[in-house]
């Protein structure tokens, strides 16, 4: 049990790895690895930049809501521009489906209360697709 603790506990420190970054001399490349390259102690080869690790970026205050209106009535409008344009246009109907589904994927988790009024909606446009 305290092998399976401690473990536990070393884990996290593992994943807080600094990172290295050179110049690839024979292509010019950057290159980037979370090891240092093998003449990184011999310094024989291209110099390398340790990059030290920082921990996670803090999120601003409120970064998991849109903001207020704004954000919710920009997606629905490109969501509604994307059924029109589905119904109107037969051949690209399948991409512009798979759009309008990650739209309102997007939406749902931003405005679950809107969600019944959207689905009402997409059904009455859906129902202007189906073949009579």
């Amino acid at each position: 049990m305290r092998v399976f603790l401690a473990a536990t506990l070393l884990v996290p420190q593992l994943a807080a790895a600094d990172l290295y970054r050179w110049v690839d001399p024979q292509s010019g490349s950057v290159k980037f690895s979370s090891a240092p390259p093998p003449w990184y102690e011999t310094e024989r080869g291209p110099k390398v930049e340790r990059i030290p690790y920082q921990g996670p970026a803090a999120k601003p205050a409120g970064a998991d809501k849109p903001a207020a209106g704004g954000s919710i009535a920009a997606l629905e409008a490109r969501w509604r521009d994307l059924l029109r344009a589905a119904a109107e246009s037969p051949a690209d109907r399948p991409q512009r489906l798979k759009g309008v589904e990650a739209l309102i994927t997007e939406l749902n988790r931003a405005d679950p209360a809107g969600a019944a009024r959207r689905r009402a909606e997409a059904a009455a446009t859906l129902d202007k697709l189906a073949p009579k």
